[in-house]
């Protein structure tokens, strides 16, 4: 893992006016993360399950830093995340140290809301792999709720968002959003030191009101701690929902493996089985909203077929794009069987062109390569 250059000391502040907006400040840059919406956030949930909200919001601001030593204008619970957090890279854990003006919490407080019960909910991002953890849920027949937390991510949120509930409204599947307000400077690929365990905690609250006694997240974690992110780490998964139990939340947290273009061709199927448009709906592209028609233009040109019969919003060329084209190709999507046999082999030789200038090969999954060589074979 890259290497950090670590900080003495951070100052964490939380505002008088939201007990879930924190800021801080390094290199004279304001950093900050706050659920603004909704207004009533945390409603119905044990103060303690606040607490921890805000111990792991304090993790993901000063996760690209370390400090030694965080100070706080706020009273911090949960401090043994923080420890178990520090030592998963090796560091001591921090000394938490109280500055001399001080915030008193204002928890939020009960309401007369009442909102149906629900087994399941599932942090829905609007993705191929959330959306599949949703519809397998449908065709089991088992009542879901999803939740999209939006701005956690540093780019996409307002597809994301339109995308997440466009698919539920069409699916008729309970839809909850939680719009964070996020500058805190924690993006690329070492955002995965926290975000999923934020995101899994905020489902949680948000959905406690719903007596919710399972949250469903993307899997895939590593029971070996070496080269691996916290929240990708399988022991601090179990030590994060003893705290949700210790919290008195009612849910815990459980992992479904994605799998890769398999989920692909078990969408299609699903789509068949219940009658159901799904692909068309799925925000799958890692090019900003600018790029995606500049990209499609080679397509259109090359596989005018695959191109016309993809939903606009996938740019073509990203690795989530092609990992969709892959496996529509791959398991026979009816959408595409006018494809002829000469853009497949176009596609074939253009992605193999770009692993071969793919800054991040380790992303690139076996089965990704396994279809391929296949699909290859095939034609």
């Amino acid at each position: 893992m890259p290497k950090i250059e670590r900080r003495e000391r951070i100052k964490i502040n939380l505002s008088p006016r939201n007990s879930f907006d924190l800021s801080m400040t390094t290199n004279r840059q304001k950093h900050g993360l706050a659920v603004v919406e909704p207004d009533n956030y945390g409603h119905d949930t044990p103060p303690a399950a606040q607490d921890l909200l805000r111990t792991v919001m304090i993790a993901h601001l000063v996760a690209p830093h370390f400090p030694r030593i965080i100070e706080t204008n706020f009273g911090v619970e949960f401090s043994e995340f923080l420890t178990r957090f520090y030592d998963h890279y090796g560091y001591q854990p921090p000394k938490i140290k109280r500055s001399i003006e001080q915030v008193g919490i204002s928890y939020a407080k009960p309401t007369e809301e009442k909102r149906n019960t629900v087994t399941t909910a599932s942090a829905h991002s609007g993705g191929l792999d959330s959306v599949f953890r949703l519809i397998r849920f449908l065709e089991r027949g088992e009542d879901i709720v999803a939740v999209h937390l939006r701005n956690l991510n540093a780019k996409g949120n307002f597809a994301e968002a339109a995308a997440s509930q466009e698919q539920c409204r069409a699916w008729g599947i309970p839809y909850e959003l939680v719009r964070l307000k996020n500058s805190s400077g924690n993006t690329g690929f070492e955002v995965m030191k926290t975000r999923d365990l934020l995101l899994a905690l905020i489902v949680a609250i948000s959905t406690h009101p719903r007596n919710v006694s399972k949250i469903v997240i993307e899997g895939g974690m590593s029971a070996d701690p070496t080269g691996t992110q916290f929240s990708e780490y399988t022991g601090a998964w179990e030590m994060f929902n003893q705290l949700l139990a210790d919290a008195g939340l009612s849910s815990q947290v459980e992992g479904i493996d994605p799998g890769d273009i398999e989920t692909v061709g078990e969408i299609l199927r699903l789509e068949k089985k219940l009658g159901l448009s799904i692909l068309p709906l799925v925000q799958n592209c890692f090019s900003a909203p600018f790029q995606v028609g500049g990209n499609r233009k080679k397509w259109d040109r090359v596989t005018p077929i695959l191109s016309k019969n993809s939903p606009e919003q996938w740019c073509g060329s990203c690795l989530k794009c092609r990992r969709m084209s892959l496996g529509r190709i791959y398991y026979r999507d009816d959408r595409l069987r006018k494809m002829p046999s000469r853009e497949i082999t176009a596609f074939v030789a253009d992605t193999y062109d770009w692993m071969r200038k793919y800054p991040r090969p380790e992303m690139i999954s076996q089965s990704f390569l396994d279809h391929l060589h296949a699909l290859q074979d095939r034609v």
